[in-house]
């Protein structure tokens, strides 16, 4: 009876030990299909963030050519229709003046230096302009990884944020840790953001200029 007894309890203790490895098997196939899913969402919107960068520059350079003086029509002159009485004898009806134009919109660079005059020629706040720029430095230098916040500076309702990335890599990411994070990584404020360099030098950095809160930014649209 005891050795019946002692080959029962080894037999379930077995039995035990094999559906304990079983189960972590199960556990850790499931969470490596987990991290390939994750891996593979990551994937889809760095490919989002790229196509939305490239249709964004696509953008500014459509602005940029509609901006461009437009070479102006030769003057038409409009003859009387038959039938339709002169306003005088021998005389013509003036032609409807044209509607006018609607003014293009501002390039990139006009934008980009309405912003610089407004963020550098305003007053410094002394409350809040220290205090936006410290919280800056401290939110973006725990945030960022590859990419490195090289300036920051406050204005009384505008901040410029000036930031180098070592490859088009970086600047995808930065985008979407910052500029389009689900939640505001500084403050809720309206801005605009202006990549320069070129990313075959390595040399791409992108301004970007952040209203205070329930401030708006400087108009962009030609007066």
């Amino acid at each position: 009876m005891p050795r019946t007894s002692t080959l029962a309890g080894i037999t379930v203790l077995l039995a035990f030990l094999g559906w304990q490895r079983l189960e972590h098997t199960f556990l850790e196939e499931r969470h490596q299909r987990q991290q390939a899913e994750l891996e593979a969402t990551r994937h889809e919107l760095r490919e989002m963030s790229r196509a939305l960068g490239e249709q964004r520059a696509q953008l500014e350079r459509l602005n940029r050519e509609v901006a461009r003086p437009r070479a102006s029509a030769p003057e038409l002159t409009l003859a009387l229709t038959a039938g339709q009485p002169a306003s005088s004898a021998g005389g013509e009806q003036a032609a409807p003046s044209a509607p006018p134009e609607k003014p293009a919109p501002p390039s990139e660079q006009e934008v980009v230096a309405r912003l610089e005059e407004a963020v550098h020629g305003e007053p410094i706040d002394p409350q809040w302009s220290r205090q936006a720029e410290e919280l800056a430095r401290a939110r973006l230098e725990r945030t960022l990884t590859t990419s490195r916040l090289e300036s920051v500076h406050c204005g009384a309702t505008v901040c410029r944020l000036e930031t180098s990335h070592p490859n088009q890599e970086a600047l995808e990411q930065f985008r979407e840790q910052v500029l389009m994070a689900p939640q505001p990584v500084l403050w809720n404020g309206a801005a605009y953001s202006s990549v320069q360099g070129d990313a075959r030098a390595g040399t791409l950095v992108t301004v970007s200029y952040l209203a205070r809160e329930g401030r708006p930014l400087p108009a962009l649209e030609h007066p």
